[in-house]
């Protein structure tokens, strides 16, 4: 049993933040954590470990609701970088069960993965154009009926959701050609078929029409944020099913000005400095050839810059109305760190330090359906937390000013600021 003491806690609950409180850890699991009051300090055994934290604070490790890795250097990265979940969107499901049961093992340096697979689409469609196929079902489904047994089959391989692609990809595209889309009797067939099987399905929609069809054919949540405003009635339907919107903000602001957002992260000495980024990375980021890549394959970009201020509004919107909002970066440029990044976007959108990290914390384990295990500092709950230098709530981005990760109460990582 592990007893930290005289940290401020911020349990992700949502709940305001516990000034010099006591956080109890035994065989992985959080048996107390709150305010250090007589009996809860008399209540841990004599001979327990006591481990100081005064001058810190503590917050739940942090649940990315969308990301890819080309590797498992990636995975690596989000785990120094303080998350401790994922869910992991992925082409093969079988490929992805087998990358969860390695994350899971004791010492693998990487987060908790749920991977959220396949990714179904349509061949010569956004993520039908190149990237491999499943091994074991058809991910490319051309009729209702060989959509519903492609859930079926996904399901027999382990999966417990599974992701579509509702997107002609013009809004960022553009002059490009449109990319072709699933027909929406084939997306609605795999909705349908999902539901009955009792998996969620995580859907790419930002456009407002594909959304809207998502929601009305049963999405469980939408994995990007919508481009045009939201009206009311979508707004009251997501709220009435908790369908999770997991905004990725940070996609948005990259693709609108690739320089600017790269260099504004870059500014950060935690990011750039000794104990940051590889040299090299940072160098390939800052990069000519890097900005003019992306501005080659997705030229829509003032487009995308003029939607910005809508989807921040959204965002308030949403939140403002009760809809679960559940932190996702979908960022390929900054594994991890990107938590961070789109916690300071929420908060210039609108919402507190607080709402922020429990977005990144809470709701986003919601969304995946781990909230009982994961994303929040309360007894029972796995003890998966970082210890920060620095105010989180005086400033967001200070999540990154790690001192120590901790995975089932064991230190995994020193954080990346660490020598």
């Amino acid at each position: 049993m592990i007893a930290f003491r005289g940290g401020t806690l911020i349990d992700g609950t949502g709940a305001p933040p516990v000034r010099d409180a006591l956080l109890v850890v035994a065989e992985g699991r959080v048996t107390y954590a709150g305010a250090a009051t007589f009996e809860a300090v008399h209540a841990v055994p004599a001979g327990a470990v006591s481990v100081s934290l005064a001058g810190k604070w503590i917050v739940p490790g942090l649940v990315d609701a969308h990301v890819h890795a080309e590797s498992d250097e990636d995975l690596f990265q989000m785990l120094r970088w303080g998350v401790t979940a994922v869910r992991l969107m992925a082409e093969d499901v079988a490929a992805s069960q087998e990358i969860a049961r390695r994350a899971a093992l004791p010492g693998s340096g990487m987060p908790d993965v749920f991977p959220s697979a396949p990714i179904f689409t349509v061949r010569g469609g956004w993520w039908g154009r190149g990237e491999p196929p499943d091994a074991h079902l058809d991910r490319f489904p051309a009729t209702p009926e060989a959509a519903r047994a492609s859930v079926r089959e996904a399901k027999a391989l382990g999966a417990r959701e599974i992701k579509l692609m509702l997107d002609d990809m013009a809004w960022c595209r553009a002059p490009l050609p449109s990319l072709p889309r699933i027909d929406p009797e084939v997306a609605r067939a795999l909705l349908d078929e999902a539901r009955s099987q009792g998996l969620r399905a995580i859907v790419h929609a930002p456009g407002l029409a594909d959304a809207k069809e998502a929601i009305a054919d049963g999405a469980t949540a939408l994995a990007h944020g919508v481009l045009e405003p939201l009206g009311e009635e979508t707004i009251r339907d997501m709220r009435r099913r908790a369908i999770a919107y997991v905004p990725t903000m940070d996609v948005f602001e990259f693709l609108a000005d690739t320089r600017a957002f790269v260099e504004g992260i870059l500014a950060d000495p935690v990011v750039a400095g000794p104990g940051g980024l590889p040299p090299a990375a940072v160098a390939r980021l800052r990069g000519a050839d890097y900005v003019a890549g992306y501005r080659e394959r997705y030229p829509n970009f003032a487009n995308v810059q003029r939607r910005l201020p809508g989807l921040r509004e959204n965002l308030r919107r949403l939140h403002a109305a009760g809809v679960p909002v559940a932190l996702g970066t979908d960022m390929w440029a900054f594994p991890g760190l990107a938590v961070s990044v789109e916690m300071d976007l929420y908060v210039k959108a609108g919402l507190t330090p607080l709402e922020a990290i429990r977005a990144g914390t809470q709701t986003a384990a919601r969304s995946l359906a781990i909230e009982a295990s994961h994303g929040t500092l309360e007894a029972g709950r796995r003890a998966d937390f970082l210890v920060l230098d620095r105010d989180p709530l005086a400033d967001v981005r200070n999540v990154r000013r790690i001192a120590a990760v901790y995975k089932q109460g064991e230190r995994v990582s020193p954080g990346p600021a660490a020598p």
